[in-house]
């Protein structure tokens, strides 16, 4: 592919541009040197770039000094001419606040009051300032408008007259010395003027600058009539609606594009006509093969693994080809593999927390004891045996992993009971959960190693209260599980939620297995979380999705 493409550039651009090349060389050699086009496009350009920065920032610092002197909370001057000390600092301070607003081509910032007295850092010379023509019609402005245009400022004292942009705006407050002063803010205009002499000089262009009013606020002193053959550029700024208009003679604008013209249209045409045939010749196949590849690839995105390209050509497509094949069958073996390991992985961690114990033996053998007891008149070791095997008949029922809350909360009254004969009546249990959440599923045995932990760890002796409330938030269920026991320390709580062995006596699943229950079933978003103080009891708050029974089958199949 890559001796196709150079012979296609070959071909296709250095033989027309050669030809092309020499007989413009030829003829455009004499007036090479001075093509207006570029020249007044360039020049254009920039002095449009600078005025309308230089305006759009002379009204942002502006705009922002004038907000601060509108607002009557933030005023600190108070006098014009300081008499004390404290007024000596506001002043300073406040030239500061202006001396900051300065950027590199910002010659001073001023606010002068209706009295004439001004605060700024440079001296000016005010009474040559009130003669500037600007200035005296400025001084008419009203609040609410605006005065910007150029100027040569000569009351700078002991510095030369300096052509300057400059921007006068009433201040709006009617507080003290702002009453009726006006803020001006002035800028450096040697970088435009050296834009608009190099308009006038080089490119030989008539300068017309006009403000919003369309009052001309800048012309090029000459006296050459203006034909309707000029070829004129106008523009609108974005910063106040300036308009810039450059107006070129049409012999000088075209001078050396009418020589070079005439040579290159014929090559031009030529040229345009040979490539787009070669184009479409050597093109279109090596399109087409990338086209194919990229189609391929975005219906393996949708997840169609059967995809495969047909390799006719080895060349640098065909090699990308054969590794896009490849990689699609890697990757669909290596899904595949995933999927089983996933598959095989879940089905060993939820079944390996069950199988603990022998529930044949364990049966059989409760049975007997029960039996005897009854044969006894031992009807408190029948109930606690009955109670008992109703608890372990629910733990050791491995048909369905996730069971209705109410099965889970009937299990736990059963455990109960076997607490109340083991210490009597010492602990009290209270339940507060709403009809309409016990038919939502939970994975099983998720509350009874709760309640292990209560009577195990949290009680002495088995005294103390146990609070069990169920609600619903949004699409989650939330259990809150409170005991008024020992508690512990944050250390131990974050500890029953880590994975650690099962002890020697077999205390149950554990805290720790039923967090990872709920995680393995629902998403590592669900699980448990412990608050426990030493000394004021424990809460176990446990968050999992709403999920019925028939959604359940329906995810099934």
């Amino acid at each position: 592919m890559r001796t196709k493409m150079v012979l296609y550039f070959i071909v296709v651009a250095l033989i027309p541009l050669l030809l092309f090349g020499f007989l413009s060389y030829q003829k455009s050699s004499s007036i090479v040197n001075r093509q207006y086009n570029n020249y007044e496009k360039f020049a254009v350009s920039q002095l449009e770039t600078q005025l309308d920065n230089t305006i759009e920032q002379m009204y942002v610092v502006a705009n922002d000094i004038h907000q601060y002197l509108s607002d009557p909370t933030l005023i600190v001057l108070k006098e014009e001419a300081p008499k004390t000390y404290e007024g000596f600092i506001e002043k300073k301070n406040f030239e500061r606040y202006l001396e900051a607003h300065k950027t590199f081509n910002t010659k001073g910032i001023y606010l002068i009051t209706r009295s004439g007295y001004y605060y700024g850092s440079n001296l000016l010379n005010t009474e040559n300032l009130f003669n500037m023509p600007f200035w005296q019609e400025a001084s008419r402005l009203s609040q609410g408008e605006s005065w910007i245009g150029f100027y040569k400022a000569d009351y700078y004292q002991d510095r030369p007259p300096a052509n300057m942009i400059g921007l006068v705006l009433p201040i709006q407050s009617q507080y003290g010395i702002l009453s009726g002063s006006k803020l001006l803010v002035e800028t450096k205009a040697d970088e435009l003027f050296s834009y608009i002499r190099f308009l006038e000089k080089d490119v030989h262009a008539f300068v017309t600058i006009r403000n919003e009013k369309n009052n001309v606020v800048y012309q090029t002193k000459s006296k050459r009539e203006e034909l309707s053959s000029d070829i004129v550029r106008k523009t609108t700024l974005k910063s106040y609606n300036w308009k810039v208009e450059v107006r070129v003679p049409k012999r000088l604008f075209y001078q050396s594009s009418n020589v070079i013209f005439n040579y290159t249209i014929l090559g031009n045409f030529f040229s345009i006509l040979l490539a787009s045939l070669l184009a479409m010749i050597f093109s279109a196949p090596i399109a087409k093969r990338i086209r194919k590849l990229k189609e391929s690839m975005e219906r393996v995105s949708a997840g169609e693994l059967e995809t495969r390209i047909p390799v006719k050509e080895h060349d640098e497509i065909g090699n990308l080809s054969l590794s896009f094949n490849s990689m699609v069958q890697q990757l669909k073996e290596l899904i595949k593999e995933i999927n089983e390991t996933e598959r095989l992985k879940r089905k060993a961690e939820l079944r390996a927390f069950h199988y603990q114990i022998n529930p044949h033996l364990l049966f059989n053998t409760l049975n007997s004891i029960q039996w005897k007891a009854r044969l006894s008149n031992a009807k408190e070791v029948q109930l606690m045996i009955y109670h008992l095997t109703e608890v372990l008949h629910e733990n050791l029922n491995f048909s369905d992993e996730l069971v209705p809350l109410r099965k889970e909360l009937k299990t736990i009254s059963h455990y109960l009971k076997v607490q109340e004969i083991r210490y009597g009546h010492m602990f009290s249990y209270e339940e507060n959960v709403s009809p309409e959440c016990v038919e939502f599923l939970i994975p099983r045995l998720s509350l009874q190693p709760l309640f292990e932990n209560i009577f195990f760890h949290a009680f002495e002796d088995g005294k103390g209260r146990i609070t069990l409330a169920v609600e619903e938030k949004s699409d989650i269920l939330e259990l809150t599980l409170v005991d008024n026991g020992k508690g512990m320390s944050e250390e131990t709580a974050r500890s029953l939620l880590r994975p650690h062995p099962v002890n020697e006596k077999g205390h149950g699943i554990g805290v720790y297995n039923v967090d990872q229950r709920l995680k393995l079933h629902f998403g590592n978003e669900y699980g448990l979380r412990i608050n426990t103080t030493p000394g004021q009891g424990t809460i176990i708050i446990m968050c999992w999705p709403k999920r019925s029974a028939s959604n359940d089958k329906s995810n099934h199949n």
